[in-house]
């Protein structure tokens, strides 16, 4: 890997690069040398030098009355790479803390339904992980769920361990099952419309929001989110009526 690619992925602009390395290769220097030799105003070059004396990658002593810069071993690029991962770190535990605030500023569309189309593994999972956070954040822990015999195996083949956060998490869920199948599991409840065939659908009723599931071609699952208070509330009412109907 080149030199000045890593001082990039350091933070490094292609002046500061210039500069760093001239002061590296070349010994010290003066600001007015360092200047010529890297083509640049003599005021961005001291700003330079004033930035990179801050990150204690170079130093600087007097010679008859003449300011010289020089680099400080390259080892202290490593104190660079601990700080800033010091700071990702500090970044991190802030917005931790920061997100419920973040999230209850959201704007989640207005009165207008917002719809969210995924596609893959990957997007089913990102479903399915919106339907843990959003229920973790409601009074009623309670989701709904059709779930089919046909969309079963493959919506949760890819996040096993899904269940498992679900109790970890206190959720409680009603299933209504098309189709063969399914066990007894904690904090759930299961009822069946059908148990000879499945659908070629799979949904799901979380906060004010219904998640849509199917399979294209090659198998590939993928999942729509309709978010809509008035639709989620009046696919509730639907599944519970169905729900009351079916033998327990």
């Amino acid at each position: 890997m080149e030199i000045p690619h890593i001082l990039h992925q350091l933070g490094f602009n292609d002046k500061e690069v210039r500069v760093y390395l001239a002061l590296l290769s070349g010994g010290p220097s003066s600001v007015r040398k360092l200047a010529t030799d890297t083509n640049t105003n003599r005021g961005t070059v001291y700003d330079i030098l004033k930035e990179l004396q801050r990150q204690g990658l170079i130093g600087f002593f007097q010679k008859h009355k003449k300011q010289y810069f020089m680099a400080e071993d390259p080892e202290k690029l490593a104190e660079v790479v601990e700080r800033r991962e010091q700071s990702i770190s500090e970044l991190r535990r802030q917005l931790a803390e920061g997100l419920p605030e973040l999230r209850s500023m959201y704007v989640h569309g207005g009165m207008k339904p917002v719809a969210k189309y995924y596609e893959g593994a990957k997007g089913v999972n990102i479903i399915l992980r919106d339907v843990l956070q959003t229920m973790s954040e409601q009074s009623d822990k309670l989701y709904r769920v059709y779930s089919s015999l046909s969309l079963r195996e493959f919506l949760y083949k890819d996040f096993p361990q899904f269940t498992k956060e679900r109790i970890a998490r206190q959720l409680r869920v009603r299933v209504i099952a098309i189709g063969p199948g399914g066990e007894e599991q904690p904090l759930a409840e299961r009822r069946w419309l059908s148990v000879k065939e499945g659908a070629p659908t799979y949904s799901i009723i979380f906060g004010d929001k219904v998640a849509f599931f199917s399979r294209g071609q090659n198998d590939l699952p993928h999942g729509v989110i309709i978010e809509d208070a008035n639709l989620a509330v009046t696919e509730r009412l639907i599944f519970d009526h169905l729900w009351d109907s079916l033998p327990a």
